[in-house]
């Protein structure tokens, strides 16, 4: 495969070897039969996320990544107190332990889409480690991961740092298809869609993102087919804060 610096270089190559380039527009009107995409009764999208580990960085971007895997990110189990394997309630069977808030999830989501990106097999060990202490601490009604969690809100269960791990499992399966991962999810689900509807509404950072579990629900019924999904994604959009009029608060990370 050659190599071109830019456009024109290609165009011109084009005109060379006799190509024909032709542009299709994207069928925005039906599902897509090539990579998982929107079930009816979701609208078709327009564009599909390709799943992760499928394009390989190059140049620039591929040295930054280097520069993160071989920097802080690629280090912080090294010094982070939220990170300690042994003391974490992330990685505790039973839930039990220190830390088991949103620094985890947070740092291992990108952690671990470093590794797949860079197909870097430390840090994919690394992240697996954590995952599948995470995927070994289901109880028996779906809830898993750090139990101060499920009455964190005096009484009521602390929804947020849960949203965060869903999308570090949502990347797992993508780069590794583990047979684990939609069961334990949709086990999960079933769990959510058991509590009161006022529970979706508890707390400042669960009420205002639970948007990002309304995305999990969609990837996770769109390799599934799971019906109930989507009454879940219904009864979080209609308890949790109403983002629908305008910004409702401007915490930078609550409005990205």
């Amino acid at each position: 495969m050659v190599k071109m610096k830019n456009l024109e270089n290609f165009l011109a190559a084009c005109v060379v070897l006799g190509w024909t380039l032709v542009a299709t527009a994207v069928q925005v009107d039906q599902t897509n039969a090539f990579y998982v995409s929107n079930r009816a009764p979701l609208a078709p999208s327009a564009l599909i996320k390709l799943p992760i580990g499928s394009i390989a960085p190059a140049g620039w971007l591929r040295r930054q990544l280097e520069l993160e895997a071989n920097g802080m990110t690629g280090h912080l189990e090294e010094i982070s107190k939220w990170l300690d394997f042994d003391k974490s309630a992330w990685a505790s069977t039973n839930g039990t332990g220190q830390f088991g808030w949103e620094e985890l999830p947070y740092w291992l989501k990108g952690y671990g889409d470093l590794g797949y990106v860079l197909n870097n097999k430390k840090i994919i060990a690394h992240a697996r480690r954590w995952i599948d202490a995470v995927l070994a601490s289901q109880e028996a009604d779906g809830y898993f991961g750090p139990r101060v969690n499920k009455t964190g809100l005096n009484g009521f269960p602390d929804l947020w740092p849960h949203m965060v791990m869903l999308n570090v499992l949502q990347s797992f399966y993508e780069a590794t298809g583990d047979a684990r991962v939609l069961p334990f999810m949709t086990n999960y689900f079933h769990w959510l869609n058991a509590l009161p509807p006022a529970d979706f509404g508890k707390g400042y950072w669960p009420k205002v993102r639970f948007g990002d579990t309304i995305e999990t629900a969609y990837w996770l019924y769109n390799r599934t087919g799971d019906g109930f999904l989507l009454n879940v994604a219904k009864k979080i959009h209609d308890n949790m804060a109403d983002w629908t009029s305008g910004v409702i608060d401007w915490h930078n990370v609550n409005v990205a």
